[in-house]
Parts: structure tokens; sequence; C-alpha cells
């Protein structure tokens, strides 16, 4: 039988009351009996939009939504099919803590009926790999994909606010780690069947293909099966994480190095785009508890920083020549895909300046930069280091080596221009 899961998921038989799915075993809050009675009502409420997609999606709903909502709400409403609900900080937290209780369900399940079951997902709750085979209970099924995704993109509208969620959903054989349906929700669907599934496996070929490439990238040699347990899992790790990164950005990347984590660094990966160079070094983040593993990346950093870069140099040229100034920026939060507003993009931006062709324009550039500042980043966290050698030390720097070059004693005039969050504007 073949099996579509579209936006409704009406195939399963796993609706979700998406405040219940998580808390049948917490009582609803009784202000008589809360030691904090008091304190909870002095907070501040604030709403939160559920839209009406998310219902569809769980196949709920919204007038059982709605009661079970006021259990755990100051107040509740409907804005056309969508709720309203209003949450004091205490009363979000406890939700966000229904939902993580929902998927910790969930991935217990998955962790009695086979180890080898687990998923994936970006840390902000807009991408999900859900890894199993074929001989899945239909029922851990339909909680893998129903309960889990609905209970995290709602942690992220409580988290964000934000009512508009857009999910793209894999569903990846664990034995292979070939794709046997892909979808993005709301609105898409997933349709898999036998077929998928029969076409999901080639006799470990893939696999073995893909274990002899990351050998390769990590230097070890000699065949797989003589690996230890260690090595191995670095092979495991480094293509789980290169799999995801490239299956979010649609591209190629290229191994640098890879850290399994401890108790002081987290495991990370660090790649460079096939779109880039090695200059554009993206690290990807992974923690795992419980079957689930979760990821995120500085990649939009990386996206965000020729726009915020164009931006700075309109600005220099109008006091300094184009062919004497390196502008490069390390973007610290507010990345985004298109061009950024520099009012919303928390950034450290350095202008290395030819002596020879700046130094008589200098001054009057250093002293535009706080009225810039002020009038462009009010709000966020930014700089600007000005940084002036002699032509020659100048032609050495270049992006993949300036951090370098600003611990060396080669400059002929230094500045400092920062702007708090706050606003305030300092010269140094």
């Amino acid at each position: 039988m073949r099996k579509v899961y579209k936006s409704v998921f009406a195939v399963v038989t796993a609706a979700v009351i998406l405040t219940c799915s998580a808390c049948a075993v917490i009582p609803a809050a009784d202000p008589a009996e809360e030691p904090d009675a008091e304190k909870a009502l002095t907070e501040t409420a604030e709403e939160i939009r559920i839209p009406a997609s998310i219902f569809r999606f769980a196949n709920t709903d919204i007038e059982d939504n709605m009661d079970e909502f006021g259990d755990y709400c100051t107040g509740v409403r409907r804005d056309g099919d969508d709720l309203i609900i209003e949450v004091t900080p205490s009363q979000k937290e406890e939700l966000i803590e229904m939902y993580t209780g929902s998927i910790d369900d969930v991935l217990e399940d998955m962790a009695e009926e086979e180890q080898g079951y687990y998923v994936e997902t970006d840390i902000d709750h807009s991408r999900f790999v859900y890894h199993y085979d074929e001989n899945i209970d239909g029922i851990l099924e339909a909680k893998m994909l129903l309960t889990i995704t609905a209970s995290d993109v709602l942690t992220g509208i409580m988290e964000t606010g934000d009512p508009d969620w857009n999910v793209r959903a894999k569903i990846v054989n664990c034995h292979t780690g070939l794709t046997v349906g892909e979808g993005t929700f709301p609105g898409g669907s997933i349709t898999f069947g036998p077929d998928e599934w029969k076409a999901s496996y080639d006799g470990g070929a893939w696999l073995d293909a893909r274990q002899e490439e990351v050998m390769a990238m990590t230097g070890l040699t000699g065949p797989y099966e003589e690996l230890t347990d260690t090595q191995k899992g670095v092979v495991a790790s480094v293509g789980q994480m290169l799999d995801w990164i490239e299956g979010k950005y649609e591209q190629q990347f290229h191994y640098i190095s890879y850290a399994p984590g401890d108790s002081i660094e987290q495991e990370h990966l660090k790649v460079y785009p096939e779109q880039g160079d090695e200059s554009d070094v993206v690290t990807v983040y992974r923690t795992y508890e419980n079957g689930m593993y979760r990821y995120e990346d500085d990649y939009g950093a990386i996206l965000t920083r020729p726009a915020y870069e164009e931006q700075i140099r309109t600005f220099a040229e109008q006091y300094l020549p184009s062919e004497g100034i390196k502008i490069y920026t390390e973007i610290k939060s507010g990345a985004a895909d298109e061009a950024p507003a520099l009012n919303e993009v928390s950034a450290v931006t350095y202008i290395f300046m030819d002596d020879a062709l700046c130094s008589g324009q200098y001054e009057t550039f250093l002293e535009a930069v706080p009225d810039w500042l002020t009038e462009n980043c009010q709000g966020v966290p930014a700089g600007i280091y000005l940084c002036m050698t002699e032509s020659e030390a100048w032609q050495q720097i270049d992006r993949s080596g300036y951090e370098d070059k600003l611990r060396e004693d080669i400059y002929t005039g230094e500045a400092e221009c920062a702007i708090s969050g706050s606003g305030k504007v300092t010269v140094y």
C-alpha cells in the first residue's frame, strides 16, 4: 500500500491534541494550590497566534484545542481559524516543557522499537530528517512524523511569537542513508510506499561509497571494517553532519576538520561551501539526546556578509579611494539570506587602508564614522576598526589571513569605533 503524508496526515490514526500530547500526566495549574500563584497573577501576559495550519497538519480539531489551551493559558479566543492565546512567561515555559515532554516520549518509544531509529532537526525548528525503516510500527511512525514535528514547531512559535512556520521534512532509510520521501509543510506532502523503500536499498553500495569518501577526507586508511569503534564513529558523524549541511543548502561542502565534542566543547564540523572558498569557514554544531540530533550552523553569516560589506564600502568610498581599502566583516548575529538592514545585524568590520593612498583622508573619515554608526546601526552592537599600514604590508592582507595580521605591529594608524545595543558610541 502506498502512503501519502499530506498536510492533514489523514491516513494516520494518531491525531494530536496540541496541548495534551505531552501533558496527560501533568495536571492543569490550580492557582489555589500553586505556591507562586500571586507571582503568576502579576506577570504580564502576551498574545501568541497558533495558526490554523498547525491544526490541519496535526489532524486535530481547533475546538478541542481551544478547550485544552484554556486550562493552561490566561486567555484563549478564536480569530478566524487561528487561535490567539494569552500566556504569562511561566505559562509559556510550561507549554514548552509539555512539547519537550511529547518529543521525549516518542524518542523513548523509538529507542524501544529499534536502536537504529533517530531524528535530526534544525535548532530553528525548520528542518527534520527521520531515520527509520519499512518495518516500523505504524503508530510509532505517525508519532514521529506528527507529534515530534508539531511539538517542535509549536516550541518555535512559543519561543519567537512568529506563527509563520515552514518545515522541510525527509524520511531516510536508516540502514543505507538513502532518501525514501521528502516534502515541505504546511501545504506539501510526502508520498512513499513499497517501491520507494525498495529503491532505498542498494546492497550497501551507497553506504560503502560514503564511508570511503569520508575516510579519505579525514585521513583514515585501510578497510572500513578494520577501523576502531572510535574511528568508525568519526566516519559516521562526519558523514551525517555533511549530509545535513548539504541537504539544507543544496550544495556540496568541503571538509576542513571535525571535533567529536567533550565536556569543554560542543561537537562540530568545519567545512567550506563549493560556492565559496576556503576562507568561508562554516561550522556545523550538533547535540544529541535520547535519539534526537539538533543541528545549527553559521552559514547564514557568510551569506549575509557580502551585502553587509557592500554597505560599509559605499560609506567608506565617500572618503577613501576604493583602490586603497580592503573590508572584511565578521557577522555576529542577525544573519539573513537577503540584503540585511544594518540595524538588524550585529557585526565587526575591519577596514584596512593603504597609508600611501588614504593617510590624507584618514582623520576626516574617522570623524564621520560615529555619526554613521548612530544613523545606520542603532539598536545592535556593531563596530568598525580602522587599520592603516604601509603599502607593502597592506598588499599582504587578505580575507584568509587578516585576523592573524591584526596581532602584528604593522599599523601606522588605528582606531576602534563601536556602538552598543543601547546606542552609546565610543571611539578609541
